[in-house]
């Protein structure tokens, strides 16, 4: 299982130490190379700027304000710590933070481990997620159960502020810049435009290969007229399907198509053969999804195989006499293809039977 200790984060990562760990370090590192002064020249810094770190604070304007400690400052004393400071180091850590006013990681949990809930955000980042230079990071999903999901899966870093807005279209959460930028640093890869998955996946446990692909499925995957997962890189792709064909689940090859803005996009989709495969070692945490695929494997031991006309056509006005409801959820009931099911719903349309509102994927029937 792997770890990764404090020192392996990225040089724009700030702690804060817990007062008595801080002059202890300070007081060491200014005797093994003989003072203050020497310390700061040592590391590189005006001597005011060292004063701040081991006094822990600074005051502008008559306001006392904490100061944070770079990373860089413990790798470049790394030679002058002895092994009891070394060992000691991340269990005095009260807080995680970027540089400035970042929100920051109350109480770190460090060294951060491996585990299915850490690949699962990783995967809600490369999918519905986004780290903006110089902004919070953000998840946008309209699944309540998604966003509750990251929010809990967050709590392995530590405790963090976690805030939560909507726009005009899907509601976000946003969480501090350090997880983000820890998280790209140790697995090497980009949150906005990524263009591949982390290396690690493919030695990780099977759990955590398995919370990975459910997360990218969750926010990237269809389960409709078929099971595919579609994205806008080429290679990022090709890695999901070969950690896809890990599992020994069958897929097409990866197909180009044009997106409504014109340009490529990249998908593969699982072979019909595979969908219980699929669904016993990654699955869906996404409910529809859930259900759409639950639904599908159904159709695939559906006993009735043919019904008159007039028995279907009089099941589907049963169902909408009750309710209103949407082309997946109908095909799902009657155990039909997507296609099969808009083939009925369109017969019935004509015949001024059934009608249709709302636009694209949300399309509802009702009766006349």
């Amino acid at each position: 299982m792997k770890t990764w200790h404090i020192l392996d984060f990225p040089d724009t990562v700030y702690v804060y130490l817990n007062n008595s760990f801080r002059e202890e370090f300070f007081e060491a590192m200014f005797e093994r190379v003989g003072g203050k002064r020497p310390y700061a020249k040592f590391l590189g810094l005006d001597q005011m700027t060292v004063k701040r770190y081991h006094q822990g604070c600074f005051y502008k304007k008559g306001t006392r304000y904490l100061q944070s400690i770079p990373i860089f400052l413990f790798k470049k004393s790394l030679d002058l710590m002895d092994n009891g400071l070394k060992e000691k180091l991340e269990s005095n850590i009260h807080l995680l933070k970027t540089h400035g006013n970042g929100l920051p990681i109350i109480n770190p949990k460090l060294p951060i481990i491996e585990s299915p809930a850490f690949y699962r955000i990783v995967a809600h980042m490369i999918g519905d997620g986004s780290a903006p230079k110089n902004h919070l990071p953000y998840y946008a999903n309209t699944c309540k159960e998604l966003r509750e999901q990251l929010k809990e899966d967050l709590e392995i870093f530590g405790t963090a502020k976690i805030s939560e807005a909507k726009t005009t279209t899907t509601p976000i959460i946003c969480f501090p810049k350090v997880i983000t930028d820890i998280l790209s640093h140790i697995l090497y890869v980009k949150f906005t435009h990524p263009d591949k998955i982390p290396r690690n996946i493919f030695y990780a446990s099977e759990d955590c290969k398995s919370a990975f692909l459910m997360a990218l499925f969750d926010d990237e995957g269809t389960i409709s007229t078929n099971l595919a997962i579609s994205m806008n890189n080429l290679n990022l792709v090709s890695e999901i399907k070969s950690l896809v064909n890990n599992f020994g689940i069958e897929t097409s090859r990866v197909i180009t198509k044009k997106n409504r803005l014109n340009r490529d996009n990249f998908y593969f989709s699982i072979k019909s053969k595979s969908f219980e495969l699929f669904r016993d070692k990654i699955g869906f945490s996404h409910p529809k999804k859930k259900n759409n695929l639950d639904a599908a494997i159904n159709r695939r031991y559906r006993k009735q195989r043919t019904r008159s006309m007039e028995s279907l056509d009089r099941y589907i006005t049963d169902i909408l006499r009750k309710r209103q409801m949407g082309t997946i959820e109908l095909a799902n009931k009657l155990q039909f293809t997507l296609g099969h099911m808009l083939f009925h719903l369109k017969r019935l349309e004509k015949a001024s039977l059934v009608k249709r509102s709302g636009f694209k994927n949300s399309i509802v029937w009702s009766l006349f």
